[in-house]
């Protein structure tokens, strides 16, 4: 079985509502799909080692929305795992590669 055949499960993430318009836009803009993106992003962070260092913390007073992506079921469990070696949630680790992404 392929990668393209196997099962897509929901990814979800909370980030702040300013950054999932910007991610929303930016996506259609490129006629990307966010599911497209996020498995991009997540793949390129696994690869490179899952470094954390250059990552910002989150700002907590801004309204925080639920971000949905679907992405190969055995690759949300190894970021999962991942996230888990690193001491650091999924969403966390989404928000800075989707700030990042943004900011590119």
């Amino acid at each position: 079985m392929n990668e393209q055949d196997e099962n897509r499960v929901v990814l979800k993430a909370d980030i702040p509502s300013s950054l999932k318009l910007r991610f929303k836009v930016l996506c259609t803009q490129r006629q990307l799909t966010m599911s497209e993106v996020l498995e991009q992003l997540i793949r390129k962070w696994i690869q490179a080692g899952t470094p954390t260092s250059n990552f910002l913390s989150r700002a907590s007073e801004e309204d925080y929305e639920d971000i949905k992506g679907y992405i190969p079921e055995s690759l949300k469990t190894q970021f999962k795992v991942f996230c888990h070696q690193k001491r650091v949630t999924m969403s966390f680790v989404l928000y800075n590669l989707i700030n990042q992404w943004v900011k590119a």
